[in-house]
C-alpha cells in the first residue's frame, strides 16, 4: 500500500496518536523514545502555556501524520518525530517535510542508527556535539529503602494544599512557572499517576524536593520526568531518596523498567551522577543535528 501523509484533523487523530505510540514502544527494533507518556505530557503542558488556554486541537494543528493503509506509522510535530520500526523508510519524506514546516527544526537521533544519520546528511545537516542520554532501570530487582533523616517526608502532591510552593517546585524541575491549568490537564491524561507525583517535605512542612514521573499501562513503563532539590538542601541524599520513592510507588503500580533522559553529563554532572548511582543503565546517546 501507498503511504500517504497529511496534517492533523482533530481530536480522533490525538486519539490514533496515542494508540500509536502504545503499540509501537513494544515492536521497536531499536530504540522508541518518544513514548506515549512523554506524548501526553507535552500535549498538556502546552495546553496551560500562554495567556490563552489551548485545547488538544490547537496544539497539534501543525503536526503532520503518516498512513500506511489505514494504520498510523509516522508523526512529526516541532521538536519531535515517531516512526514505525517497519517504516523507517519514510524518514527521508519526513526531514523534507519538516524543511518546510519547521525550518528551524533540529533532529534527535541516536549514535548508529545509520539509516536516519544517512537520511540528515545528504540533506546537509551536521551531527553535533550535543546529545542526550538516555538510561533504564529494571524494576525486577530490589529498591533499596527511602533513607531519609528525621522529619523529612515523601508526600503526594495532589495532597498539598500550597499549589504556589508546588508551582515554584515544578518550576526548578523545568524552568516554567506552572500554573493550575497545566495540573488540571496532566491529571485528566492517560499517564498521570499521583503516586508518581511527590515531594519531600521538611520539618517546617516546607517543600524541598520533587520528583516527577508518568506511567504507561500498557507497556509497564514509567518515565521519570525530572528530579530536582532547592539548593539550600542539596547534599543531604533527598534527591536519591525521593527517586527510590518513585521507583518503589513504580513497581506498586506494575511497572517492569523505568527510563529517563538526561542531558550530556558534560554540561549537566549533578542528574548523570544521580540516576548513575540509583542504578539506571546507559542504554545510549541520542545526538542533537543541525543546519550549518
Amino acid at each position: 500500500m501507498a503511504v500517504i501523509h497529511r496534517q492533523y484533523e482533530g481530536i480522533q487523530d490525538y486519539d490514533e496518536i496515542r494508540e500509536f505510540l502504545e503499540k509501537e514502544y513494544g515492536n521497536y527494533e531499536t530504540r522508541f523514545d518518544h513514548n506515549l507518556t512523554l506524548f501526553e505530557f507535552q500535549t498538556a503542558l502546552s495546553c496551560g502555556l500562554g495567556d490563552q488556554v489551548k485545547t488538544i486541537d490547537e496544539v497539534l494543528e501543525k503536526v503532520h501524520l503518516w498512513f500506511n493503509g489505514d494504520r498510523l506509522v509516522g508523526v512529526l510535530e516541532e521538536g519531535a518525530f515517531y516512526v514505525a520500526a517497519d517504516n523507517r523508510f519514510i524518514f527521508d519524506e519526513m526531514v523534507e517535510v519538516g524543511e518546510n514546516s519547521f525550518p528551524e527544526m533540529e533532529w534527535e537521533v541516536y549514535d548508529g542508527d545509520s539509516d536516519f544519520e544517512e537520511v540528515l546528511s545528504k540533506r546537509v545537516f551536521l551531527k553535533s556535539e550535543e546529545y542526550w542520554v538516555r538510561r533504564d532501570f529494571d524494576l525486577s530487582q530490589t529498591v533499596d529503602g527511602l533513607g531519609l533523616a528525621k522529619g523529612y517526608e515523601v508526600r503526594s502532591v495532589p495532597d498539598l494544599q500550597e499549589h504556589e510552593e508546588v508551582f515554584q517546585a515544578y518550576k526548578l524541575c523545568y524552568g516554567l512557572l506552572f500554573n493550575q491549568t497545566m495540573f488540571e490537564r496532566f491529571y485528566e491524561t492517560s499517564t498521570y499517576r499521583k503516586e508518581l507525583d511527590l515531594v519531600v517535605t521538611g520539618p517546617d512542612d516546607q517543600i524541598v524536593a520533587l520528583c516527577s514521573g508518568r506511567y504507561d499501562k500498557r507497556n509497564e513503563l514509567v518515565t521519570i520526568e525530572a528530579v530536582a532539590c532547592f539548593p539550600e538542601y542539596r547534599g543531604r541524599g533527598i534527591s536519591k531518596a525521593l527517586l527510590r520513592a518513585s521507583l518503589i510507588a513504580a513497581k506498586e503500580l506494575g511497572a517492569t523498567q523505568a527510563t529517563v533522559y538526561t542531558g550530556m553529563p558534560e554540561k549537566f554532572p549533578a542528574p548523570n551522577r544521580l540516576y548513575e548511582s540509583a542504578g539506571f543503565e546507559l542504554v545510549g546517546k541520542r545526538y542533537v543535528w543541525k543546519k550549518e
